[in-house]
């Protein structure tokens, strides 16, 4: 089961799924997902990203938090991205720090 909010959905505030989401719209706060994130190429966020999984196509100006993360060639982040697995396409976009694979203990 998933959500999808698609790219005529604008949010002021925090948004938090228990199941997979697909996001399209335009959000000024945070978006975490207990599931898989797809952020899409139409999205833009501001604010910081949590889920277990993350595709990432669109804008983002925040940080990330993920246990994968996949950016795709039309993703833009400006902020930092935290995650055990990392693929970046050519063409992805990360202008911040980057921090991947498990944390030592």
């Amino acid at each position: 089961m998933s959500s999808h909010l698609s790219s005529d959905i604008q949010i002021e505030g925090d948004l938090n799924c228990s199941t997979d989401l697909i996001f399209d719209g335009s959000i000024k706060g945070n978006i975490t997902s207990k599931g898989s994130l797809t952020i899409g190429q139409n999205a833009s966020v501001n604010g910081n990203l949590k889920a277990e999984k993350a595709v990432i196509e669109g804008k983002i100006v925040g940080n990330g938090d993920f246990n994968s993360c996949r950016l795709s060639p039309t993703s833009v982040i400006s902020g930092s991205v935290n995650t055990v697995s990392l693929q970046m396409e050519e063409g992805a976009s990360l202008e911040g720090q980057c921090k991947v694979g498990k944390a030592r203990a």
